[in-house]
């Protein structure tokens, strides 16, 4: 520990070391060349490992708070470090560095200007986790916004402008919230910003905490309000999207859980709009699910992959709205939940998605029916996909398996609750059952159809060597997968002991579990196992011949192979109904096409009617003079008569 005066010379410090370097790489971005955008990766990647040193700072010096040297009519810019929030600093500033190294060695030829913008993305988002006051929390966030639309430059501009209206929607509904937040505590500083419900009342609470998953759910991907995230994950950098679907997730969450259950509290009496968001979570997790199995570009499923597991992110908080009047146990479970699958979220998916980049820059292709057998030809590659496919599928003992038995586990425990909230629980669950069957099956087809089987093109018959460098961050990723499940129990223990700070309950998460958690002791099981297996087969090895595969009289190809699109044809013929899905035929080929229902019956009638009002806008300013003294004439005979009239 440091005491006296040394704490505010230490973090004063260290916030130089996290700050400067990144903006110090911003300032990189007006050199435009080669060398700029090596200063700028370089110096952002200083700042990211003083950002995993968040949590051994804040063990040092626990009352982190910090205020820096300007400030604005609005009041001071001040940031403040708990616990939990180092917790989430450290983990994602590791998964930024891995991604920022990967973008080094990819060979996408990205500028100085794009370094610049993904120094402003890390600086801007670590403002976010830390702020102490409102007008810092709502500059970083819109700069977040701001940024990842720089970022998103693609072939089409529309997806990302739909991702910056949509966003932007979300910034304006958290404006209002803070403020009003700012109203009625007196104050813009969120340090005293504690259990503001017992002035706001129970309806108001209830309206702002509703307004606080909304605000967030836009960039979250809640339904209906995911509209951008398929077409701009298909089409932007994928580090861009990388850093989006894992960072930016993680603000979000870290922020919308200070909001709800520090800054507003949540208590007895707000069960119904507690049930309202989890109604609307668990709806989005089983859209996104459902829509991961039937895409045919890697980047397009892991885009519906983020929206379901964010929405059983924001489930886990809903229930958590729900359980805090009655069942504190079983709130700081499902809050714990609902956190780690938040970290643990944003390094499988980072994983894969630079995975996914890998692979479509050694084949060429963008599709998973023109891939197939790169195991072969690159089995590092496919040994690092196999362990982010394992978390993502919640297989023990990764990562994403502890998180989401701990939601099982927080739905289970469910006896002690009022009977007509009992009866959805049982329904919750065979929700999860049925999400995890169909995103297993999409994940399964993934690894299956990119990594297994004949090559389905020449670029994954003879893919390109990977360049150098660029599986180190991969390893890293894999292996954090792979720690964070075997050593999850002293993670949660830190988070439990981070939220009990923020809300003041001292409810233990461990209490409400029906059964004990041991991820270490299993993961020794499982090896143990798989040792013995290995042993086995070499003891009984028998020697083998391999022939040619008999092709009934004739000669077996890659067209011979099971298709994605078939692959999915049992999911589609049951949701047939939901999905409206088209068969054509082309050749001696049939395709498959599905059409968004959100997209077609909400944002094209929208577009529209914007287009229309437009031109008719466009008509009145385009008119003549007399037209406008007809508009002054009219408009101050209907003025008269209103004045009149009152």
């Amino acid at each position: 520990m440091i005491s006296g005066m040394e704490e505010g010379t230490f973090v004063a410090a260290y916030m130089l070391f996290l700050i400067v370097p990144a903006v110090a790489g911003i300032v990189c971005g007006f050199i435009r060349r080669e060398s700029g955008a090596k200063a700028g990766t370089a110096l952002c990647s200083i700042s990211c490992i003083a950002g995993i040193l968040c949590y051994p700072v804040w063990m040092l010096v626990p009352d982190f708070t910090c205020t820096f040297p300007v400030g604005s009519l609005l009041g001071d810019y001040s940031v403040s470090v708990d616990q939990l929030t180092a917790v989430f600093v450290s983990i994602s500033s590791a998964v930024f560095l891995m991604v920022v190294v990967h973008m080094s060695h990819s060979g996408h030829g990205y500028g100085s200007g794009y370094s610049a913008l993904v120094c402003a993305l890390f600086v801007s988002c670590i403002l976010c986790m830390t702020a102490d006051s409102a007008v810092l929390l709502l500059v970083s966030w819109e700069i977040v916004s701001v940024v990842t639309f720089a970022m998103a430059s693609s072939r089409r501009e529309g997806p990302r402008w739909r991702f910056f209206a949509i966003t932007h929607l979300g910034g304006l509904t958290l404006m209002a919230v803070v403020a009003y937040l700012a109203w009625t505590a007196g104050t813009g500083d969120i340090g005293q910003w504690d259990n503001l419900s017992a002035t706001l009342g129970q309806t108001s609470s209830a309206i702002l905490i509703f307004l606080l998953f909304i605000g967030f759910g836009t960039k979250l991907g809640t339904i209906p309000f995911h509209a951008w995230m398929p077409d701009m994950y298909a089409e932007s950098p994928t580090h861009t999207t990388a850093l989006l679907t894992t960072l930016c997730s993680n603000v979000a969450v870290l922020v919308l859980f200070k909001g709800v259950f520090s800054w507003i509290g949540v208590g007895e009496g707000m069960e119904t709009v507690g049930v309202v968001l989890c109604v609307l979570s668990a709806a989005t997790a089983l859209w996104g699910a459902m829509e991961s199995m039937v895409q045919t570009e890697p980047k397009r499923i892991l885009a519906y992959s983020s929206m379901e597991n964010m929405a059983l992110v924001t489930m886990c908080l809903s229930l958590a709205v729900v359980f805090s009047g009655s069942l504190p146990g079983l709130c700081a479970l499902v809050t714990i939940a609902g956190l780690l699958h938040t970290l643990n979220h944003s390094v499988f998916k980072s994983l894969m998605m630079l995975t996914v980049d890998s692979i479509e820059d050694v084949t060429g292709e963008r599709k998973i029916d023109r891939m197939g057998g790169i195991a072969c030809v690159l089995p590092g590659l496919s040994v690092v996909a196999l362990f982010g496919i394992m978390s993502l599928a919640a297989i023990p003992p990764m990562n994403g398996f502890v998180s989401e038995w701990l939601m099982l586990q927080s739905l289970l425990g469910t006896d002690a609750m009022a009977s007509n909230m009992r009866v959805a629980m049982p329904l919750l669950v065979a929700l999860l059952g049925v999400c995890g069957m169909i995103v297993a099956t999409s994940y399964a087809r993934l690894y299956g159809f990119i990594f297994l089987g004949r090559p389905r093109s020449e670029g994954a018959a003879n893919p390109r060597p990977l360049r150098k460098g660029s599986l180190a961050p991969l390893a890293v990723l894999a292996g954090m997968c792979l720690a964070m499940g075997l050593l999850a129990i002293p993670l949660m223990d830190a988070m439990a002991s981070g939220v009990s700070s923020l809300t003041g309950s001292d409810a233990s998460y461990s209490e409400a579990m029906s059964g004990t958690l041991e991820p270490l002791t299993l993961g020794l099981m499982l090896a143990g196992c798989v040792a013995v297996m290995f042993a086995a087969t070499r003891v009984f090895r028998r020697n083998r011949e391999i022939g040619d595969t008999w092709g009934c009289g004739g000669t077996l190809d890659e067209r011979m192979q099971y298709s994605s699109e078939g692959f999915s044809q049992p999911i589609v013929r049951v949701f047939h109904p939901i999905y409206q899905d088209s068969s054509e035929k082309k050749g001696d080929s049939y395709t498959t096409s599905f059409v968004e229902p959100f997209v077609k019956y909400i944002y094209r009638p929208l577009g529209a009617l914007i287009t229309w009002f437009s031109k008719q806008v466009t008509r009145i300013q385009t008119g003549n003079i007399q037209s406008y003294l007809s508009y002054i004439l009219v408009t101050l005979v209907v003025a008269l008569l209103a004045v009149r009239l009152l």
